[in-house]
């Protein structure tokens, strides 16, 4: 994700911020994928990351006059699809009001990539004929644990762990510092490991 801007991508750039849709589409094409899965480790189901990721491109078509180049193109998107994460969940949490600490999480639907977790997945990780159940129902409630970190939490959990980003990385995208990034992690990590205890290594 976070190489060099190419030339072409420049010239993409350039064309979109003039408002030329076609080269936006080819801009975002080749992140689809990492957007969509940024947009599903932070929201409550599916369709709601699809709604996110929908928004968050919307945004960014129109921000894209504002961008100056400061950060990589695709680090202002996961900017974007955070903050509009965000976005959303307040809007949604104002809309039903009550309703919403009522609602179950359908953690089958919180979809983490192979390495989402990896690290989490390995300290857990037991080697024995019934390790395929263990290992599925372990995705389960790994997914379980995440929903009920704190958003900062979850957010630096989603783009440290299943974006796999490096902690620099994330500070950019969460507009903090490092050290706020390590201590939310630090957090979110300790507070998903009481979640997991019932899981033996």
């Amino acid at each position: 994700m976070y190489q060099q801007e190419s030339e072409l991508n420049s010239e993409l750039i350039n064309s979109a911020r003039s408002g030329d849709s076609v080269a936006f589409e080819q801009l975002i094409t080749g992140q689809r994928r990492q957007l969509l899965s940024l947009a599903a480790g932070l929201a409550r189901d599916l369709d709601e990351a699809e709604d996110i990721y929908q928004e968050a491109m919307i945004s960014a078509f129109n921000a894209l006059p504002k961008f100056r180049g400061d950060s990589q193109f695709s680090t202002w998107l996961y900017r974007i699809v955070v903050n509009s994460a965000n976005s959303y969940r307040r809007k949604f949490r104002n809309s039903v009001g009550r309703l919403f600490t009522n609602r179950e999480v359908d953690d089958s639907q919180i979809e983490f990539g192979s390495s989402s977790g990896s690290e989490l997945e390995a300290e857990f990780h037991t080697d024995n004929p019934e390790n395929a159940l263990h290992q599925s129902q372990l995705g389960r409630a790994i997914a379980g644990a995440v929903a009920l970190l704190s958003r900062q939490e979850k957010v630096a959990f989603v783009l440290c762990h299943q974006q796999e980003l490096k902690i620099t990385q994330a500070a950019v995208i969460m507009e903090c510092s490092e050290g706020t990034v390590k201590q939310t992690l630090f957090r979110a990590r300790e507070k998903m490991r009481k979640q997991l205890s019932g899981f033996s290594r």
